[in-house]
């Protein structure tokens, strides 16, 4: 059975190895730390799910969701949020554009793949 592609995209070096580390052997994951270089990466691969921070410099996670979900051939990613906002607004910002969930850090690895479970069930 192939590997569901998980797209990690997070500016922060150590949010994006723990998720590796989280991921790494039962999926096939690649990583964009920044929205420009996610939009690079789309180009190249096809995810299966995208965990998606939200603050980061010069395309921040809530324009990497309005570009996803405008256009046809990623429109239906799941799309969750990894972020250190935790104000209610945040998350609901998120979610009115598209987001599927919305975690908040630190990363909890069951969360992680309690969601991943949901997402991917086939």
């Amino acid at each position: 059975m192939d590997k569901a592609k998980i797209l990690v995209i997070d500016d922060d070096p150590v949010c994006t190895g723990v998720l590796l580390a989280i991921l790494g052997d039962d999926y096939e994951v690649a990583s964009a730390n920044s929205g420009s270089g996610a939009i690079e990466v789309l180009t190249a691969m096809r995810p299966n799910l995208i965990l998606l921070d939200i603050t980061m410099p010069n395309i921040n996670g809530y324009q990497v969701i309005k570009h996803l979900k405008s256009d046809n051939s990623t429109a239906t990613i799941p799309v969750i949020v990894i972020s250190s906002l935790v104000e209610e607004s945040d998350k609901e910002f998120a979610l009115k554009l598209g987001a599927d969930d919305y975690l908040t850090k630190p990363i909890q690895p069951n969360a992680i793949q309690a969601m991943l479970d949901q997402y991917l069930a086939a």
